[in-house]
């Protein structure tokens, strides 16, 4: 079982008129499940697609069966999420092409799930090391990977925001699936692109060890204003306080179905 202490706010920004961005926890027996979505399509379409996302993924994975591994939970769930996204889109005028990107993460006992579509981002802070988890479905993303930009050029790109995959652009959409153990002491930050598109790595990175996770989350918020605050933006920041292996079931428990 898992003990996670989470501090989460999200902001429309200095720019935006309305804020498109989704924030979501929910604790279980065993942990927490927290996520961020960042809305698109402008006007109202882009807050109705983060929100459903993150509804239709809360509801997959609590009704989902118990013997199915957490990996395969979320990503059903966010599968799911874009498939009502999508139907929603084309089905409803004024919301043809929303979307939404998300980034949901489950601390289960001495495990960490993440599944990620678009460029919400998850960092993991241990032994003051801050480190990505996800990688960002971006077109810089990918030229940076293949080596036709460096991260210093990427970061300046004019392409820099063109999204490679989010939920409800397409009937199918892939799910990229991050697994890693906890370790109490361990500090997660989740967060939209509104807040890493401003605020780099090695302040976010002096944030999070300098302060209280609190003032931490509040710090973040106030340097992506400061900086300009042109998009919504969004923090999580998870700190695991204890966590334990869930117990082994039995083999005959194993074979009885999950209620």
């Amino acid at each position: 079982m898992a003990q996670v202490d989470l501090i989460q706010i999200t902001d429309t920004g200095r720019v935006r008129q309305h804020n498109e961005d989704a924030i979501g926890s929910w604790p279980s027996e065993d942990g927490l499940l927290f996520a961020v979505a960042d809305g698109l399509g402008g006007e109202n379409a882009g807050e109705v697609a983060s929100r459903l996302a993150l509804e239709v993924l809360e509801r997959e994975y609590r009704e989902s069966p118990g013997q199915w591994p957490t990996a395969k939970k979320l990503r059903r769930a966010l599968q799911e999420a874009n498939l009502r996204i999508y139907n929603m889109g084309i089905t409803v005028p004024e919301l043809r092409g929303m979307g939404t990107t998300v980034t949901a993460s489950a601390i289960v006992g001495a495990s960490l799930v993440a599944a990620h579509v678009g460029d919400c981002r998850l960092f993991r802070l241990r032994d003051g090391k801050l480190s990505q988890l996800t990688k960002d479905h971006t077109w810089v993303a990918e030229q940076v990977q293949f080596g036709l930009l460096t991260p210093n050029q990427a970061v300046s790109h004019p392409r820099r925001h063109m999204l490679t995959r989010s939920l409800g652009k397409e009937l199918i959409v892939a799910v990229d699936v991050v697994s890693s153990d906890v370790r109490a002491g361990d500090l997660l930050l989740q967060c939209s692109d509104g807040l890493h598109t401003h605020v780099a790595e090695p302040d976010l990175l002096a944030v999070l060890r300098e302060n209280e996770p609190e003032t931490a989350c509040r710090s973040l918020l106030e340097r992506a204003l400061d900086a300009g605050g042109a998009d919504n933006l969004s923090v999580q920041i998870a700190v695991v306080t204890s966590c334990s292996p869930p117990p082994q079931r039995s083999w005959w428990q194993r074979l009885r179905p999950a209620r």
